[in-house]
């Protein structure tokens, strides 16, 4: 029998990440003595309790570097945001009406938020229910910019659980830190490639994949007996930090810090050195010596965003043969994502299936994944006894890898798509028609969040035209309110309908006072980010970028009036 490697639900009535219920693990030892579990226990809590504090003093402190300009954050309003006291629960108290977060989502991914949107408090601090919606519009924004967020809700940000702000603002950190590690950004990357591999599949691989590949490719310029798999063991030492500082500003460090017996003392010298490189220290000498995964990652991607340190003299003679790589391209700018890639990237990701989608056309051609997705799409249609599951042998990869992808188009076909001239071996390939069977798994399952009762009939996009229109005509809330005929009506460009259907889901969230007339692209483009961070705020999850409403893209226009009727159809 097949398992999906899926992480817990995504609700679907919502688009939102709802809390499932753990069941207690029953097993272990059972010679242990009841004392004894309970020692072991207290022991986890206490470890548990370190690193919530450790977390905490070096996600505050990064955020009062990166946000200590923001005029609005260094007021002094109900309660002072800025600076953020590492003392007691400040840091929690200042997440829990989403401002902050937001703020911090825009430091990581410009543009995310507009701001607009967001609620202030003006004679009296926000109430509940405000708070919750600053916490849907941060929830869904963070899945929007490829965040994964599991099992939170915008009850347990607003409620204070410190375990879900953290791993908010972890993930929303990391986006930022982890943006331009990718060849699209860093083309010098390339040197990275090992023997026989492809360009694409050194795209696929993670930000944290690429950065262990860069400190060992950097150790061993300087330390031949040096290589890391991990950023928690590996790293505790303090000797890989020694060498990649030398390695990437030889000028300005050494290795006396290896003379230190004393572990803190050690780090203590490393942490000198980066600061007086302008390395923000993201961890504490204990940080280091306790192999905190997510600090010593946060911490490499700052050395790396300031020294990627990857022209070497040597570079063009290790990179002879590139040419004859599966994939060239003479830009120098390898594979530039599209919108509507990204697009489709974020919304896999935003159903946590494992692994995580880092680059289309190479992790989807075994299929698998498509696989997995089309068992959300209709639940039971894939039979598991016909798939492949990988890791493959390397004679079978090709066939395996094929098989599925077959498979994956005759779903396709099951559930009515059109796939004229789309077979197994496109996908396998990485051939861009894989773009058009992604269009319509994420259409279907965007319409398939309505359906007729207990049926497995999906909407149609004429009928949300239909609901959208009819629901805009008979509203007399607001004069001027106005209709559409289809998806790729111009008048849907400066975003005015989208805006009346949310101001009538919900009467009177739209500040139309902060809405421009939508004759100028500039114009258009301010409306189309107040539009659609405006539906995230109701609960649409929605992953148009503001371009795509300007340049009239109907098919992610159809997806986001999709989502609004699925929000208001179900209040």
């Amino acid at each position: 029998m097949v398992i999906w490697y899926k992480d817990p639900l995504v609700s679907k009535a919502t688009g939102l990440l709802t809390a499932s219920s753990y069941a207690l693990m029953e097993g272990g030892p059972k010679e242990d003595s009841q004392t004894k579990q309970i020692f072991v226990e207290d022991d986890n809590a206490i470890e548990k309790e370190a690193n919530v504090e450790q977390e905490k003093i070096a996600f505050l402190r990064w955020i009062n570097k990166r946000l200590k300009n923001d005029r609005y954050l260094t007021k002094n309003y109900f309660k002072k945001f800025l600076p953020i006291q590492e003392e007691g629960d400040h840091f929690f108290e200042m997440l829990k009406d989403g401002i902050l977060l937001s703020k911090l989502i825009n430091d990581s991914v410009p543009g995310s938020v507009d701001e607009r949107a967001l609620n202030y408090p003006k004679t009296r601090p926000l109430n509940y229910f405000m708070m919750l919606e600053n916490q849907n519009l941060v929830l869904n924004s963070c899945v929007a910019i490829g965040c994964r967020i599991m099992n939170i809700r915008p009850e347990d940000m607003v409620d204070g659980v410190k375990q879900a702000q953290l791993n908010v603002v972890w993930q929303v950190i990391r986006a930022g830190l982890m943006a331009n590690i990718n060849l699209t950004c860093n083309p010098g990357l390339k040197i990275l490639l090992q023997e026989g591999e492809t360009v694409a599949r050194l795209m696929a691989k993670t930000p944290e994949d690429l950065l262990i590949r860069w400190v060992n490719f950097h150790l061993k310029r300087v330390c031949d007996h040096k290589q890391i798999k991990n950023f928690y063991r590996d790293i505790q030492d303090g000797e890989v930090y020694t060498y990649l500082l030398t390695a990437i500003a030889p000028q300005d460090t050494d290795l006396l810090p290896l003379r230190e017996t004393d572990l803190e003392d050690r780090m203590d010298m490393l942490l000198e050195y980066a600061r007086d490189l302008d390395v923000l220290n993201f961890v504490t000498p204990r940080d280091i010596i306790k192999g905190n995964i997510k600090l010593n990652t946060a911490f490499i991607a700052q050395i790396f965003n300031a020294f990627p340190s990857l022209e070497v003299e040597d570079q063009e003679d290790q990179l002879d043969d590139f040419d004859d790589m599966q994939y060239n391209d003479q830009t120098e700018l390898f594979f530039e994502e599209t919108r509507e890639e990204k697009s489709f990237r974020h919304w896999l990701n935003s159903l946590n299936f494992t692994p995580y989608v880092s680059y289309l056309f190479e992790d989807l051609k075994d299929g698998y994944l498509l696989l997995q997705v089309f068992d959300v799409l209709k639940p039971g249609i894939v039979n598991k006894e016909e798939i492949n599951v990988p890791p493959f042998k390397p004679l079978q990869h090709v066939y395996r890898s094929v098989e599925n992808c077959n498979y994956c188009i005759s779903l396709g076909a099951q559930l009515g798509f059109i796939l004229v001239g789309i077979e197994g071996h496109n996908i396998y390939e990485g051939s861009k028609l894989l773009l058009s069977l992604l269009w319509q798994m994420m259409r279907h399952y965007t319409l398939s969040l309505m359906k007729y009762g207990e049926s497995d009939q999906t909407l149609t996009e004429n009928e949300v035209i239909a609901w959208c229109n009819k629901k805009l005509r008979e509203d007399k809330t607001k004069k001027g309110r106005v209709t559409f005929k289809n998806f790729r009506d111009p008048t849907l460009t400066n975003s005015q309908a989208m805006l009346d259907l949310i101001d009538i889901i919900q009467p009177g969230s739209i500040g139309y006072d902060m809405v421009f007339p939508g004759k100028s692209d500039e114009d258009k483009l301010e409306n189309a980010r107040y539009c659609l961070t405006m539906a995230r705020k109701i609960g649409a999850t929605v992953f148009a970028l503001p371009e795509d409403i300007v340049e009239g893209n109907h098919k992610m226009i159809a997806l986001v009036f999709a989502r609004l009727m699925n929000v208001g159809a179900n209040l």
